[in-house]
């Protein structure tokens, strides 16, 4: 008996292939991805991103891989959503705290990675505490839109904090860690400059990473490109600490993957969201899923829908 439960494993092995597959929240399954890459741009219409004109290359990877056609941010302003992508919370809604003001002791997405045994890192585009760190285009650090900065139990570790030249460097030497953060700067992320500013970012610094090996044939890399809320119009448009409610708005979500389905749009599905929509919480719980890390401390995630329906089913088990 015990040799046919080898043999039967083995066989089930050369079925699979290298995909490995992830069992997922209410019978959904992903494909096992080796890298996440996560950037978030500011302040901005689904309308005014998800359009050729004000952003070329943007839409040119949304009609290429997936688009969230059914993507609502969480609240107004902008720190609660980048709480609530890394820990599954909204903690607060208050623009104007600092890590020293405000600590969080939460659990997180790179905490998890961490603990995993995988790597993460933070490239941060003019970081302060590091000399000659420059953007693409001069702007701000805003430390609200670098929300690993705020939690306690990994900003001991000082090195994953590293310059934005960083990430361009690790992706030519195929060392990208489990985890990337990227955070751009005031102006790349659109906050103070033009739409079109991130777009050019993102085709200047994540362009190369999508023609990388991590995304082609073979690769198990997983980007995701969202906006931490719209411009405070439309509906809903309000402040909260409690998930699901839409109140930031409808935004753009694009979900890159060797994995994906080719050009799909995705109507969302999570019922505790505003409109069955996706939300945050359903982004941390494809990240951690995706990469086989515990997600029963994560807040929302924790029954959030990891999203599965943006990979080809023959990816999945």
């Amino acid at each position: 008996m015990k040799r046919l439960s080898i043999v039967v494993g083995l066989c089930m092995v050369l079925l699979l292939g290298t995909s490995v597959l992830i069992p997922s929240a209410l019978g959904q399954t992903l494909p096992s991805f080796g890298n996440v890459v996560i950037v978030l741009g500011e302040n901005t219409d689904y309308s005014t991103s998800y359009n050729s004109t004000n952003m070329p290359y943007l839409t040119s990877l949304a009609n290429a891989y997936g688009l969230g056609v059914n993507y609502y941010s969480d609240t107004h302003p902008s720190i609660g959503n980048y709480f609530n992508v890394t820990t599954g919370y909204i903690l607060t809604d208050n623009d104007s705290e600092t890590p020293e003001s405000f600590p969080v002791s939460k659990n997180n997405i790179a905490l998890e990675v961490q603990k995993a045994g995988g790597t993460w890192k933070d490239y941060v585009e003019s970081l302060p505490s590091v000399k000659n760190c420059e953007g693409l285009n001069s702007g701000v650090y805003y430390v609200r839109h670098d929300p690993l900065e705020y939690m306690t139990t990994i900003n001991k570790e000082k090195s994953p904090y590293v310059c934005f030249s960083r990430f361009a460097k690790d992706l030519a030497n195929k060392a990208l860690p489990t985890l990337s953060w990227l955070v751009p700067n005031g102006c790349d992320d659109a906050h103070d400059c033009p739409i079109g500013t991130f777009d050019t970012w993102l085709q200047k610094e994540i362009g190369p990473l999508v023609e990388s090996s991590y995304f082609q044939a073979g690769g198990s890399g997983l980007l995701i490109i969202v906006f931490d809320e719209n411009a405070s119009d439309g509906y809903p448009d309000c402040e909260t600490t409690t998930e699901g409610q839409g109140c930031g708005g409808q935004v753009e979500l694009v979900v890159v993957s060797p994995f994906s389905k080719k050009g799909y749009e995705s109507q969302g599905g999570d019922e505790r969201n505003y409109n069955s929509s996706y939300d945050a919480g359903d982004i941390l719980r494809l990240m951690a899923q995706g990469l086989g890390l515990h997600t029963s401390n994560l807040g929302w995630a924790d029954n959030g829908l990891p999203m599965a329906d943006f990979f080809s089913t023959e990816h999945k088990r």
